[in-house]
């Protein structure tokens, strides 16, 4: 009883000192808090594609943590294969494209720009441990013959091998269009077929071909420089 006493005395003096002074910490606490929508919790497309380790070997991680460094060297699409990662970029001469690669040397040195925390703490040991055994050469595509820098490193996998549209759409939803490329190269072979998928504006382009041994593998995903590299980095260049 003596407890009851108390706690309903404490109660009356705090309805008093209520009716006398409005009691500012009741209402600061009311008004302070803002629920935060699950839409604005949810990573964007763009960022789910970008750290899905079902998609993308360590190998990826790698260059995706290096992208400003692309960017600086004036590169607006990269073509990332499963054993390589090729310039979008393309010359029809090879001296040309060894010019490219000349220039583009300088920029892959550049210290690497601040990761984003979202993506740094799936970037940053791909960096520091694969990035450094990356090594850039000319080649010719077989697909349009032409001339591309070039970047691997011995066993490297940055797409990962037998990913299918059909996987693709399960965990992203459909495209938001499809179309079609018929790539011609020299002479009577015959051009090769792509189907693009777009997703997040373009920014993202899943790419199967006809020439590829097994219908439904995405061959290659091709990405947008600069729309990666300003949701990935929290400065650019």
């Amino acid at each position: 009883m003596r407890v009851v006493g108390a706690t309903m005395g404490l109660l009356s003096a705090v309805l008093l000192l209520g009716a006398l002074a409005p009691l500012p910490w009741v209402s600061f606490g009311i008004s302070s808090v803002t629920p935060i929508s699950a839409e604005a919790q949810q990573p964007s497309l763009s960022e789910r594609v970008l750290t899905d380790r079902r998609l993308w070997g360590e190998d990826a991680f790698a260059v995706f943590g290096t992208l400003a460094r692309w960017r600086t060297a004036g590169e607006t699409h990269i073509l990332l294969y499963p054993d390589r990662v090729v310039s979008g970029s393309k010359s029809d001469k090879p001296d040309a494209a060894r010019q490219r690669l000349s220039q583009l040397a300088p920029a892959m040195q550049r210290p690497v720009a601040t990761l984003r925390p979202p993506f740094a703490a799936t970037y940053a040991s791909a960096v520091t441990a694969r990035a450094p055994a990356f090594r850039a050469d000319v080649q010719r595509l077989p697909e349009d013959e032409s001339y591309r820098v070039v970047w691997s490193r011995p066993d490297a996998q940055f797409l990962r091998r037998g990913v299918t549209t059909r996987s693709v759409i399960e965990a992203y939803g459909k495209p938001e269009r499809t179309t079609t490329e018929v790539v011609h190269g020299q002479g009577e072979r015959r051009p090769a077929v792509l189907s693009l998928h777009h997703y997040a504006n373009g920014a993202v382009v899943f790419v199967e071909s006809d020439l590829a041994p097994t219908p439904g593998v995405v061959d290659r995903v091709v990405l947008d420089v600069s729309a990666a590299t300003a949701l990935i980095f929290a400065t650019t260049p």
